[in-house]
């Protein structure tokens, strides 16, 4: 009993993880650009079409590299050093690929 106790309270000692597995500590950017289905990549890993990310990626603080890939446009790049839970607004548009 007194395990199992002492197990539960280590576990509440944890950061706290919402249903969507975001932190309270994660630093989250969203993202404004001219392209709506532009492809979001975080540190070279694709995360999900920039229409479906109403509420923006959720990244652990620290140096991050973000993209936005399109195939009819150039990608545009942005490296960004977050903050313990901060809350950033991003724009980034993307220039035509010319025929």
């Amino acid at each position: 009993m007194n395990r199992a106790l002492f197990l539960v309270a280590l576990a509440a000692c944890g950061p706290k993880i919402g249903p969507t597995g975001v932190s309270a500590s994660d630093a989250i950017v969203q993202f404004k650009s001219n392209v709506r289905d532009a492809q979001v990549f975080v540190d070279g890993r694709f995360v999900a079409p920039l229409s479906r990310l109403g509420g923006g990626v959720a990244v652990e603080p620290g140096v991050h590299r973000f993209e936005l890939r399109h195939d009819d446009y150039f990608s545009s790049y942005l490296e960004l050093t977050l903050a313990k839970a901060e809350r950033r607004k991003v724009s980034m548009d993307l220039a035509p690929v010319l025929p």
